[in-house]
């Protein structure tokens, strides 16, 4: 039977291809077809689970001046959170298939977890941010009484598991597909959970720059975003070494510029220069250091999505590739 999708075979060479090329030098997989709403839904949901999960962490750990400032991480995850059900609905073409995902509920399945995760995590985020709007007088009159009502510490300590897992469930997702640069290591959902409480944090930092928090809080939330950042490091670290060739158009091709100098560059290395640089400043200076770090962690959190996500296209075109993943 003749396959009409392929040419036939140059001469001498069958369905193996005679001279070692594999099938007819065609891929094996197909190209992913996602668009750009992915990796932007991805940065995203990862600054909303790691800002949610700093204000969290502030609320029940911290002191005073912590809760007062960290806790506009509830806003920005808000923000962060409310178009990623529009950006996925839009990569899906038709809204109905976004319901249909929650028609059942199949936890080992990263899609499915995904959908329900963001579809209880929005709503969770938005209360408390209502909650703190409430907190501290935004809201008035009867909608500020209706708040009272609100279980925060509750909502608090459900929002961060919910938070941890859209911030890493993201790379478990691409870990589960057949594309070689994507599955050939499983660390890609913790890199992704790194990156996105670096980059949450980083933005929780940044309001705390622009509102002109003590120096101890600034100081604070520089050490969880450079803390974030090591682990990050060690985890792409790790996952480079497991995918070895596989990693090439990361690292080698036309995408090797923005990752190095963008993602690795400018979102890991130089924000923990800044912050070193930062360390025994006060002030406007450590204030400047503070927010422009924080702009490069939240701009290299993108640039690490976005590379991955685009040599994963191109991974799936390496038909040798395709073949030792096949093999593992």
């Amino acid at each position: 039977m003749i396959d009409r999708n392929f040419p036939p075979p140059p001469p001498g060479e069958g369905r193996g291809g005679g001279d070692g090329g594999g099938y007819y030098n065609y891929p094996v997989i197909r190209r992913p077809v996602w668009t750009w709403e992915i990796p932007v839904y991805f940065w995203l949901g990862g600054i909303a689970g790691g800002a949610y999960v700093t204000a969290s962490l502030a609320q029940n750990l911290g002191s005073a001046e912590d809760r007062r400032y960290a806790a506009d991480g509830f806003y920005l995850a808000a923000l962060a959170v409310l178009p990623c059900a529009p950006l996925l609905t839009a990569d899906l073409g038709r809204p109905e298939r976004f319901h249909h995902m929650l028609r059942i509920f199949k936890p080992l399945s990263p899609m499915n977890l995904g959908a329900w995760t963001l579809t209880a995590f929005a709503p969770l985020t938005v209360a408390r941010a209502v909650a703190r709007a409430a907190e501290t007088g935004l809201l008035r009159g009867s909608l500020r009484s209706l708040t009272r009502l609100i279980p925060k510490t509750l909502i608090e300590l459900t929002g961060t598991v919910f938070g941890l897992t859209l911030a890493g469930y993201t790379g478990v997702l691409l870990a589960a597909t057949n594309v070689p640069l994507w599955a050939k290591s499983k660390l890609l959902g913790g890199v992704f959970m790194a990156s996105a409480m670096s980059s949450g944090s980083a933005a929780v930092a940044l309001a705390a720059a622009r509102r002109d928090a003590p120096d101890a809080i600034l100081h604070r939330l520089a050490t969880i975003e450079s803390a974030a950042s090591v682990g990050e490091m060690a985890m792409l670290t790790g996952y480079l070494a497991q995918s070895g060739k596989t990693a090439r158009p990361l690292t080698s091709g036309r995408l090797s510029a923005p990752f190095w100098l963008g993602a690795v560059g400018a979102g890991t290395l130089l924000p923990l220069l800044l912050h070193r640089m930062a360390g025994r400043r006060q002030g406007r200076p450590l204030r400047i250091l503070s927010g422009a770090a924080a702009l490069c962690t939240i701009a290299g959190s993108l640039a690490l999505r976005w590379t991955i996500f685009e040599a994963g296209k191109v991974s799936s075109e390496d038909q040798a590739a395709s073949f030792e993943l096949s093999s593992d």
